[in-house]
């Protein structure tokens, strides 16, 4: 190669690297903007509106997703048998990657049954959006399934997913969830297990990394339970227990973001913690075209099959230049 070019193509790669340090992803940027949100049976809905959820969600940095219930792509699971693209769920990941998005997918499916690898609503994969200029994965942290065996548990109705990821000079480890639903003594001893469980898997990690956050659909019922489950020093952002369920005649305080107080202080400082409203979102972006929009009145099962059956939770992490691990 002519020493010219070379220099040119060296500058130009020079170039590009400095603006990608600036634009946020190693850089000074203040905040990063997270969400989590579990949008119902996701890659099975054939009316899902993708491309509304997307643009909802285009204005944050990470986003993880609960209720994913097929992959985008064909692949092959860890035992070696292959699975093939589920379109409904592929429709999703394409109107998310027009907006600039890339994602990190679990390696196969998790649920409560003796078997899994069913691409249907009986079992989950877990998978978290993100925007490669802002945040990027970090795989040199503890990641994956919080457990080797995937299906019927006895600690997990579905096995917890650690994503690690790094921005600015924060690295966190985040760990999203999908446990036990009820109200029933029964169900609420055993999503009581189930925190017990990822609190044990955090507190066995041996890495000098601490910034572990629990995110996602919990299914807490109430704030007495929020505060039964919480070991000393832990903290949620919905200590409120703001209802995330978009049902009006059942409000619940599901989905949270739980972290500790003393190893994530600096990160979760100012997180400006919200609910967002679905309905209200999705109605501002209905075309009268359509019909009657199925948020006014209120139309459960027409609203969840379009949508979700819960709101998103908002965040933001401090990302400074001061990581305290």
């Amino acid at each position: 190669m002519p020493f010219k070019t070379a220099l040119k193509n060296t500058v130009l790669a020079l170039a590009f690297s400095l603006a990608f340090l600036t634009s946020g992803a190693y850089g000074d940027a203040a905040s990063l903007k997270v969400v989590s949100f579990n949008i119902q049976f996701l890659g099975h809905f054939k009316k899902k509106d993708n491309k509304a959820l997307a643009k909802l969600l285009s204005d944050y940095d990470l986003v993880f997703i609960q209720e994913l219930v097929a992959p985008p792509i064909a692949g092959k699971y860890p035992d070696g048998t292959p699975f093939k693209a589920d379109t409904e769920a592929k429709g999703f990941f394409d109107a998310m990657a027009m907006h600039g998005f890339s994602y990190k997918l679990s390696e196969e499916d998790t649920g409560t049954g003796e078997k899994i690898h069913k691409n249907s609503s009986a079992t989950e994969w877990f998978v978290a959006f993100y925007k490669p200029h802002k945040v990027i994965p970090a795989n040199d942290l503890a990641h994956g399934f919080l457990a080797e065996d995937r299906s019927n548990h006895s600690d997990y109705e579905r096995v917890p997913y650690a994503f690690p990821f790094r921005a600015g000079g924060a690295d966190l480890v985040f760990i999203s969830v999908h446990l036990q639903p009820g109200g029933s003594k029964k169900e609420t001893a055993r999503r009581a297990h189930e925190f017990e469980s990822i609190f044990k898997w955090i507190a066995n990690q041996n890495a000098p990394e601490r910034d572990y956050v629990i995110l996602g659909d919990m299914n807490i019922e109430d704030c007495e339970e929020l505060a039964s489950i919480l070991p000393t020093g832990f903290a949620s952002l919905n200590n409120d227990c703001i209802p995330t369920n978009t049902s009006p005649k059942t409000p619940k305080p599901y989905d949270h973001v739980i972290y500790n107080e003393k190893d994530s202080a600096n990160e979760m400082a100012n997180n400006h913690f919200q609910v967002i409203d679905l309905v209200v979102a999705m109605g501002k972006k209905w075309s009268g075209e359509r019909g009657s929009f199925p948020g006014n009145p209120y139309r459960h099962k027409e609203f969840r099959m379009r949508y979700s059956d819960h709101h998103p939770i908002a965040l933001k992490i401090v990302i400074d230049g001061t990581d305290d691990d």
